[in-house]
């Protein structure tokens, strides 16, 4: 892996963001069932026609080949790059939200470039991410040290449940991407008007902790190839309080998440990760014929 990237190393993020492009759409064009997968998502979530469905995820793969490729240079960017490459609007949400003492939960998604975001956020303030390690030791190992590299702290979700809570304590920042679906563990819930597998993990988590939850996602400036650099969008936060029905109070904070996540795809439908099976037949789920 680190031979692979050591090309993207030597390149600028304007440049990989063009490589990754290439890549991006040669990917789209090597895939077969993936391919069918992400278009069957796009009809299902956003009720569009075949053709534009088939427009907006050939696009989502390269907005995917663009933030593979900027990943693979963020162990040589610095911090000035860093800075120039992506702009942090709303900065004051997570600020406030850290005054009360018991932390921020960053809820964000797979869309723009989520890996840039985290670390120009954790030049701001201190960061932690809950992320699904690969089943390659040597591709895990990479992708944390690039992280680690910018100062972001790494959760395995299969970790124990104490370590989230331990950042809290501490009064930092837990950044979580719970966009994608969560297995047997979730609760079933509409999504875009279908029934899928939803993290209640994030709502459970801010109520016993006490924390804010604060809306960040990196996403792309268009054009993708003659601008494309990432802008953090942070939006006020919220609590997640009990008023007598702790079961009520997490339904309550996971549907204001799932706004959340809806939200941000329905206003950059092309750069979200539509490739996994986020919905399926025996969740609920009907597809488009």
């Amino acid at each position: 892996m680190a031979a692979f990237a050591a090309a993207f190393e030597r390149m600028d993020f304007t440049a990989c963001r063009y490589a990754g492009g290439w890549l991006g759409l040669a990917l789209y064009n090597a895939l077969g069932k993936r391919r069918e997968t992400a278009i069957q998502n796009v009809r299902l979530a956003l009720g569009v026609s075949g053709a534009r469905a088939n427009q907006l995820a050939r696009r989502s793969c390269l907005n995917f080949g663009m933030t593979f490729a900027e990943f693979l240079h963020l162990r040589a960017a610095d911090e000035s790059q860093i800075r120039a490459y992506c702009e942090i609007q709303g900065l004051e949400h997570v600020q406030n939200g850290l005054q009360n003492e018991k932390g921020v939960i960053l809820l964000t998604a797979h869309v723009g470039n989520w890996e840039v975001m985290g670390a120009r956020a954790a030049l701001e303030f201190p960061l932690t991410v809950v992320a699904r390690p690969t089943s390659n030791d040597g591709v895990q190992s990479f992708i944390d040290d690039v992280r680690a590299a910018h100062g972001v702290q790494v959760i395995s979700k299969f970790q124990s449940g104490r370590e989230p809570f331990r950042v809290l304590k501490n009064n930092h920042a837990l950044g979580i991407l719970p966009d994608q679906h969560a297995g047997s563990e979730g609760e079933i819930l509409p999504f875009f008007g279908q029934p899928t597998r939803v993290w209640t993990a994030l709502a459970r988590l801010a109520l016993i902790s006490g924390a804010t939850v604060v809306p960040a996602f990196g996403v792309r400036r268009t054009p993708f190839l003659a601008n494309g650099r990432i802008v953090a969008k942070v939006s006020r936060g919220w609590n997640v309080e009990n008023r007598g029905d702790k079961d009520a109070a997490i339904l309550e904070g996971t549907r204001r998440m799932i706004g959340e996540l809806e939200g941000v795809v329905r206003s950059h439908p092309d750069q979200w990760l539509w490739l996994h099976r986020r919905w399926r037949e025996k969740d609920g789920a009907v597809f488009p014929k």
